[in-house]
Formats: structure tokens, C-alpha cells, sequence
């Protein structure tokens, strides 16, 4: 048993190198578009929002990074996931392994450049930082992460339209997350819908950890996300195991 954990664990080990190693052959500017790419996106919308005055927060630009990192994450996760057994189908057919592997290679390689994000961003905390805060939100968004891949990309193997679905909600989850506008924007009813979305909490959670208090995450305001990232998990889960068994039939 646990000689199979430890070929499973250097198996998804090696796929994690090699999504890492392939990511950055021929890049001249390497890790440092870890933080290129949110800074841009930070510029433009903060350009923008100068129009909308009543958006912007308290220290704005540190918040607004600190939501676009891990939606970064997520999104670019969660957009190569939902066909990556497709993307693999040739490795699926060769070898035997386990097929989540490729999924948790995958969020992992992006887990790493979410980490060396935050790690840029220390120097820049308005307090020191609460590093238990921290772990917790990043544990929980790559769980969330694992959970709705796997159970998009088992899916998708059957039905191909689940990758075109997933780049249609994407941007409009976007906007249903408060990343460049504050919680406290919005009325007390809707925001119960929101947080049915667990990068709500999540988000406030990385923006805590650097000490930005916009909205105070009360355990009544946790249970909901949470409830919702379980479910999702279990789901996805569920559905991979039940659906593997076809993927061969299905390429």
C-alpha cells in the first residue's frame, strides 16, 4: 500500500516538473510574469475604475492584486483542466496510471506560481502577515481547484461541449467574484448568493492575511462557501470515479 502511494506521489511529482519545466523553456523573463501578468491587469483596471470613483477601496491597488492572484490561479487551472484527459488521451490510452494525476499536476504546477506570487507581495502587507490565515486560503481554493476540475474534465471526455461551457462562465464568474469591487458594495440579500461562491470567501480571506479588513468573515459567512466546496468536491470525486472507467471508449 504504501509502495503505491509513493509511485502515485513521484508520478504526479514528475508530471508537476514536467507542466513546470515546459511552462518556462525559451521564456527570457521566467518567474518574473508571475507577477507581470496580475500587475497589467492591476493597471488597466485601476485606469479604468479612476471613472468610478465609488468602486475603488482603501488601499485599491493591494487589494485588487490580492483578488486577481488567486483568480489567476484558479481560472488558468480550471480552463486547462476541463480538457486536459482529452489534451492526454494519448498518454491515457499508453500507459497505466492514475488518471487524476494529470489533474493534480496540473493545479499544483499553478499552486507553486500562486505561492511565489504571494512570497513577491510580503513586503507590500499593511500588517504583518497572518500566515495561518494564509495556508488556510490556499489549501481551500486548491481543493476547491481539484474539485470542480475533476468533475468538468470527467465530463468533458463524454461531452466536449463542458469545455466551451466552462470558458463562457469563466468571465462571468469573473465579475460574480468581488475582486475589483468591494463586498460592502453590495445589498445584504445578494450578498448571500455570493458567497454560494466559494472564491468569495476565499479571496476575502488571502485579503485578510495581508491585513486589508474590508468585510469581517464571521463563521455565519463561512459556513455557506464552505458547505458549497464540500459538496463540489465530493461531487467531483464522485464523478471522476464513476466515469474513468469509460474514458478508453470515449477518446
Amino acid at each position: 500500500m504504501i509502495k503505491k502511494w509513493k509511485r502515485w506521489l513521484d508520478f504526479t511529482l514528475a508530471l508537476t516538473t514536467r507542466e513546470l519545466k515546459g511552462r518556462y523553456k525559451h521564456v527570457v523573463l521566467g518567474f518574473l510574469w508571475l507577477i507581470i501578468n496580475p500587475l497589467l491587469q492591476m493597471l488597466v483596471i485601476g485606469f479604468v475604475l479612476q471613472f468610478f470613483p465609488g468602486i475603488r477601496t482603501e488601499n485599491y491597488f493591494l487589494y485588487l492584486f490580492l483578488g486577481l492572484l488567486p483568480w489567476n490561479f484558479f481560472s488558468i487551472s480550471f480552463s486547462k483542466a476541463v480538457s486536459l484527459f482529452v489534451d492526454e488521451r494519448h498518454l491515457i490510452k499508453k500507459a497505466v496510471f492514475p488518471r487524476e494525476s494529470l489533474i493534480l499536476s496540473l493545479v499544483l504546477s499553478n499552486l507553486f506560481h500562486l505561492i511565489v506570487g504571494f512570497i513577491l507581495v510580503f513586503p507590500f502587507s499593511l500588517t504583518m502577515i497572518n500566515f495561518f490565515t494564509l495556508i488556510l486560503a490556499i489549501f481551500w481554493i486548491f481543493i476547491f481547484t481539484i474539485g470542480i476540475s475533476l468533475f468538468f474534465a470527467s465530463l468533458n471526455v463524454k461531452f466536449r461541449d463542458m469545455s466551451f461551457l466552462v470558458r463562457a462562465i469563466i468571465p462571468i464568474w469573473f465579475y460574480a467574484t468581488p475582486i475589483i469591487y468591494s463586498i460592502q458594495l453590495i445589498p445584504e440579500k445578494i450578498k448571500l448568493i455570493l458567497f454560494l461562491n466559494p472564491l468569495t470567501a476565499i479571496i476575502q480571506l488571502f485579503r485578510v492575511s495581508f491585513g486589508i479588513q474590508d468585510y469581517l468573515l464571521s463563521p455565519d459567512a463561512l459556513w455557506l462557501p464552505i458547505f458549497s466546496t464540500i459538496i463540489i468536491t465530493i461531487l467531483g470525486i464522485l464523478v471522476f470515479k464513476k466515469e474513468q472507467k469509460y474514458f478508453d471508449d470515449w477518446m
